[in-house]
């Protein structure tokens, strides 16, 4: 039994080394990884122009909301009498509609823009308004090839009619 294991210990020691361009083990590794990275980066990009479409989305609603408020609160032409609020309160509706990605810090640095056409002989006149937001893309891997350095504008305009009158207000 002696002579059988230091027979083995000899063959194993005159074994020669593996041929590496034969050696296929490892292989399915290999190709699972090549298979992987495309797979992933298509995922993570629909992920990112899904959440890049729900952030337009939001800023669309932030953009009528506006708009709706800026129809019964713009006052720039002194048509709307004994109205309380203006353009902070305006920037506030489109704020609070987009809270949940600003909270998030998915969306920053939003901008309000109201162009009340309305006037005292035509107080029903078409105030448009229109919302410009940062968005953030963080999603790993595609964020920034979706988004081209990490961040993307989105813009919205809405337009209502202004919910003005035709009488002064009565100073008491």
């Amino acid at each position: 039994m002696s002579t059988e294991m230091s027979d083995q210990k000899e063959s194993e020691e005159t074994k020669a080394p593996p041929n590496l361009l034969r050696d296929t083990r490892g292989a399915v590794l290999v190709e699972f990884i090549v298979a992987l990275m495309p797979m992933m980066m298509t995922f993570f990009g629909f992920v990112e122009v899904t959440k890049i479409y729900a952030a337009s989305l939001g800023t669309r609603h932030a953009a009528i909301t506006a708009a709706r408020a800026a129809a019964v609160m713009s006052k720039v032409h002194n048509n709307n009498p004994a109205t309380e609020g203006g353009e902070s309160e305006i920037k506030s509706a489109a704020g609070q509609a987009l809270s949940p990605w600003i909270s998030s810090g998915a969306i920053s640095t939003v901008t309000v823009t109201v162009h009340d056409t309305s006037s005292r002989s035509d107080p029903y006149g078409p105030v448009h308004v229109k919302v410009a937001a940062k968005y953030h893309c963080k999603v790993p891997l595609m964020g920034r090839i979706v988004c081209k350095g990490g961040t993307k504008t989105i813009t919205h305009e809405a337009t209502m009619p202004h919910q003005g009158a035709k009488y002064k207000a009565s100073s008491s």
